[in-house]
């Protein structure tokens, strides 16, 4: 059936597939959960974006197969990272079967020309300007361009309101579970967006434009009524460094005190600068935070361009986090430069002694476009361009002070150690005497992932 024909069956609105791509495992097959524990944002945005005249079905890879016979006039596709591997196998069988194709995202941004091999538009960049544009020289007969970009990034005021009901990987029958209710899902929202920080590796700055945006603490209450309108008090804020602004940051938690919210977030060290905001993000409902310490050596900091971060003040953030009952996911990325195998040993001793409850660990990953990169091309470094090795746990550089071979081998050494009982008995025992049972449901996640990793899964890809 041609796109007219499709789009006079659907009532002259004309369909639109929107698909968040999954990733491959090990052995091939598409990696796949009955739940999980949050949602992106991506392609409820962008639904919100789109004007009434299309009709959108939204499908989460991860969670369900996209529809491979498809009646919709236009897929769009979005991955980032490890999922481009199978972005780009989706956009090829649809376009080979006559489908129009559009991606965007992150990695699409940042790699145009390679994207466009696989699909016949893109957005880069932001969508909010770019979406529309698209979609408007596609009513009017096709594309007018294969890279739509805005011209200007919106300022985040009066955004539309996603439908939250729509998020592909919420399951309100589940509502009914306690534990699902008020630990495991936690409805995604954002705050701000960019990050004012040049960390080499990082693709926020070059994806953002070096910017960096607030919204107005009004819209952000009103997206928290709506999720505790969904029985939920659970909200995940997709930011990068939402405690850039901290004059925001403060207003923003003093506002959300009332509201009786509890929140998780990626942030960096700054917020344990500062007393006030980290006691005002403790009483507006903060329960977790995902910390990028990337390092315990100054040395390895200086080299990504991070020299912001100083190593030496880590162990008072930790303690200053954990006085206030909120919990930690320290993201470290192991095998940097100035790393050798002893490195990753004295690493997860840190962690240990310091009794964090949850890491997820890295091996340093090129993403193309970024500073990082290009340093890891010019210096010959760069041992594979199979999209779908850019996990966390493959070594894809050459590092310098050890093998490739060695390197993978101590991250998983390093995961297994991490998640033994004798880590978790330390990193456990004895409990701080507050926050009992936020400590008992992480205990209780550690197990879990102490499961997947003796299964051979890495425990953060699931």
């Amino acid at each position: 059936m041609s796109a007219t024909a499709r789009a006079g069956a659907a009532g002259g609105r004309r369909k639109i597939l929107l698909v968040s791509a999954s990733h491959y495992e090990s052995d091939g097959r598409v990696a796949r959960v009955s739940r999980y524990w949050t949602s992106g944002l991506t392609l409820v945005h962008l639904e919100a974006l789109t004007p009434p005249d299309f009709s959108v079905v939204l499908v989460d890879d991860f969670m369900r197969e996209p529809p491979l016979e498809t009646d919709a006039d236009l897929v769009g596709i979005t991955a980032m990272g490890l999922q481009i591997g199978r972005a780009y196998r989706l956009a090829d069988h649809y376009r080979a079967r006559g489908v129009p194709v559009v991606m965007g995202g992150e990695w699409v941004s940042l790699n145009p020309a390679q994207a466009l091999e696989h699909c016949d538009a893109i957005v880069k960049g932001e969508a909010e300007y770019a979406w529309p544009e698209m979609l408007g020289d596609f009513q009017r007969g096709g594309f007018r361009k294969r890279v739509y970009e805005g011209d200007r990034l919106h300022d985040l005021r009066g955004l539309p309101a996603p439908d939250l009901d729509h998020l592909p990987l919420w399951r309100p029958e589940l509502m009914r579970e306690r534990i699902y209710r008020e630990y495991y899902f936690q409805f995604p929202l954002y705050v701000t967006r960019g990050c004012p920080f040049r960390c080499e590796y990082c693709c926020i700055t070059q994806f953002h434009e070096a910017t960096y945006r607030v919204r107005p603490i009004g819209e952000v209450l009103r997206d928290l009524a709506a999720v505790r309108a969904r029985g939920s008090r659970n909200v995940l804020f997709m930011d990068d460094n939402p405690v850039a602004d901290r004059r925001y940051a403060r207003e923003l938690f003093r506002a959300m005190i009332p509201e009786g919210m509890r929140w998780c977030s990626q942030c960096t060290v700054q917020i344990a600068q500062d007393g006030e905001l980290l006691d005002l993000a403790a009483r507006s409902g903060c329960f977790l935070l995902s910390i990028g310490f990337e390092t315990i050596k100054q040395s390895n900091l200086d080299g990504i361009n991070k020299p912001w971060a100083r190593a030496r003040e880590y162990e008072r953030v930790i303690r200053a986090l954990r006085r206030r009952g909120i919990q930690i996911v320290a993201l470290i990325m192991i095998g940097l430069d100035d790393d050798d195998p002893a490195d990753f040993d004295r690493t997860l001793e840190f962690l240990i002694r310091n009794k964090v409850p949850l890491a997820k660990f890295h091996l340093p990953i090129p993403y193309p476009g970024t500073p990082y990169y290009d340093r890891m091309e010019r210096e010959g470094r760069i041992l594979t361009r199979d999209w779908n090795r850019y996990h966390y746990g493959s070594a894809v550089i050459r590092p310098k002070r050890m093998t490739p071979e060695m390197a993978e081998s101590k991250f998983w050494a390093t995961y297994r150690d991490f998640f033994s009982m004798r880590s978790i008995l330390r990193r456990f025992f004895p409990p701080a005497p507050r926050h009992l049972k936020m400590q008992l449901h992480y205990l209780t996640a550690n197990l879990v992932f102490r499961r997947l990793q003796q299964s051979g899964k890495h425990p953060y890809l699931y």
